[in-house]
């Protein structure tokens, strides 16, 4: 059996979508400091964010392998959290935070009975974070 769920946000259409790549500022002299800094953990405010784009799982051995197309908007992306719920209700839980450059992510399924719910969201430097649009898959999974 095949399960190809397709999900679409706002954003370009197109599959030449931008790769997402980091960007790298330099100062004329490096900290020592191993204390961290509040520059560490923020950035200056983006100005634009997107959710990414064409969210689709596709069936693996084990579960799923969840995939999508990185949004045109990657000033100050940072990565990506995916996350779960299941049934549809309660808290989404994030199950896994990946970098920029990762755009696939593979779930476990541990049962049958029930359905879980799946979100991936873009999460920018600045704390700001775009969610494509959820769907759900007969199952639980991890």
């Amino acid at each position: 059996m095949v399960a190809i769920v397709w999900s679409q946000s706002s954003g370009s259409d197109s599959d030449d979508a931008a790769t997402p790549a980091p960007s790298m500022s330099e100062t004329a002299e490096p900290s020592a400091s191993a204390e961290p800094s509040a520059t560490e953990t923020t950035g200056a405010v983006v100005t634009a964010v997107e959710a990414p784009t064409k969210f689709v799982a596709l069936n693996s051995a084990d579960g799923l392998k969840l995939r999508w197309i990185a949004p045109t908007a990657v000033d100050g992306l940072t990565g990506y959290n995916v996350e779960i719920r299941a049934n549809g209700a309660g808290e989404w839980t994030v199950i896994a935070t990946v970098p920029a450059d990762q755009l696939t992510q593979n779930v476990t399924k541990a049962s049958d009975s029930g359905w879980t719910q799946f979100r991936v969201s873009s999460v920018y430097s600045d704390g700001q974070t775009a969610s494509a649009t959820a769907f759900g898959i007969p199952g639980e999974f991890k």
